[in-house]
């Protein structure tokens, strides 16, 4: 199968520095012959290398304004993490009247569905006897890592959808039966915080086709709407305001999925290197008394994502100023969410499986040859993890040279010791 990412690799900036072998947390880079190659079937898309590349090697793909001119009415959500970006005194009635002179017809607020949904969770924590500690499934990169590198907590994965599909879905039918438009006529755009959001719309690990048809990242939709702000706030007359507006940030920062749950028996992680020793400690049932762990390969969480902005830190700051000022939500019928609950309208419509990737053999035979291939040359290896030889580590480098990607005198003290 092949992959869908959200970067392509300009080889000819490459320089050699390894940043992004070093940082790749699921080792899918390698540095041969002056050319990075790139192993698809292991990338998460988390963005690492984006960022710890400092000569732009690999650059986003991301969707224009322009490519969804082929629908006919035009949706945009945006991640609450777009709010956080422009610092305290900017209303997001005004984001919402910049994102309109853009050409988009509707504006639709995603912080609803994301309250819902920490409800949903709360309540099936209460109901149902599942597998615990459930691992939340918010962070694309973190489902895409579990399903590379910890295939066996799949089970562990939550079942119900992510309030970004949520919102897309409730956008789409609510526009469809106002307008009189067929869905497939209508589309919706996300305005994305990482690359890895943008991958779970084009090629879902969840579901055979998302409900969000594109996504813009937050620095490209920054700079088109960041004038028009600062237009609108320098009117001494104008709509500066909108009737109401609820910024519920409980999915997407660290700390703030849990509203619904009891602090004693979940754990918040944020950070790709802390979230693997909390999966390595699920899979040596360290964590028996958890029963939610949410978790973002991001620093921070959303707002630390590839394709923000502003300083995270700020970010938090701003975003916890936002919820006190706009953080009380309209009531919400609690028996009309468990009915929707009993009819699955939360619920994924297909199980996360694991990844096929280029260690896992159709023939279990040859797969244990290699096994023990890598392990023989492994004993031969200085064990310095100095990433002269292109790999990662030694490991790495036993396993590639065990798969035929790499020859043993590729490590520079091997070459030395036979000579």
């Amino acid at each position: 199968m092949r992959y869908y990412h959200s970067h392509v690799i300009i080889q000819d900036r490459c320089t050699g520095r390894l940043n992004c072998i070093r940082t790749c947390p699921t080792q899918a880079l390698r540095y041969r012959n002056g050319k990075i190659i790139f192993y698809d079937d292991l990338c998460v898309d988390c963005g690492e290398c984006i960022n710890s590349c400092p000569e732009g090697v690999f650059l986003p793909v991301i969707d224009e304004i322009a490519d969804f001119d082929k629908f006919e009415y035009k949706i945009v959500i945006p991640s609450h993490t777009l709010y956080t970006q422009f610092g305290l005194n900017t209303h997001p009635g005004l984001i919402h009247r910049a994102l309109l002179s853009l050409g988009f017809d509707a504006v639709h607020e995603i912080s609803m569905n994301a309250y819902e949904l920490s409800f949903v969770v709360s309540e099936s924590l209460k109901k149902e006897q599942r597998n615990k500690p459930i691992i939340s499934n918010f962070c694309p990169a973190l489902i895409r890592l579990i399903q590379v590198s910890y295939p066996n907590l799949i089970d562990l994965i939550s079942p119900f959808d992510v309030s970004r599909e949520l919102a897309a879905k409730e956008a789409k039918e609510k526009y469809s039966a106002k307008l009189g438009l067929s869905v497939d006529k209508i589309g919706v755009i996300f305005i994305s915080p990482c690359p890895a959001m943008v991958v779970s719309i084009k090629q879902p690990a969840e579901k055979e086709k998302s409900w969000i048809d594109g996504a813009i990242a937050i620095q490209d939709i920054y700079n088109r709407i960041l004038p028009k702000i600062i237009e609108y706030q320098n009117e001494k007359e104008g709509k500066q305001d909108q009737d109401f507006f609820y910024y519920g940030k409980s999915w997407g920062e660290l700390g703030f999925i849990l509203r619904h749950l009891d602090p004693e028996h979940t754990i918040s992680v944020a950070g790709i290197d802390n979230i693997k020793m909390i999966l390595d400690d699920i899979e040596d049932s360290k964590l028996r008394n958890v029963d939610y762990i949410e978790a973002f390969t991001c620093p921070q969480g959303c707002i630390g994502g590839a394709y923000c902005v502003e300083n995270p830190y700020i970010s938090r700051h701003t975003a916890i100023m936002l919820e006190k000022k706009y953080g009380n939500p309209p009531e919400i019928n609690n028996e009309e969410i468990l009915r929707k609950m009993d009819d699955n309208y939360y619920t994924l419509d297909e199980s996360v499986i694991p990844r096929s990737t280029r260690s896992m053999e159709s023939d279990i035979n040859t797969s244990i040859k290699r096994m023990k291939q890598k392990q023989r040359i492994l004993t031969k290896l200085p064990n310095k993890n100095c990433g002269l030889c292109g790999s990662p580590t030694c490991e790495a480098f036993a396993g590639d040279c065990a798969w035929g990607d790499a020859e043993l005198t590729d490590c520079i003290f091997m070459k030395i010791d036979s000579k």
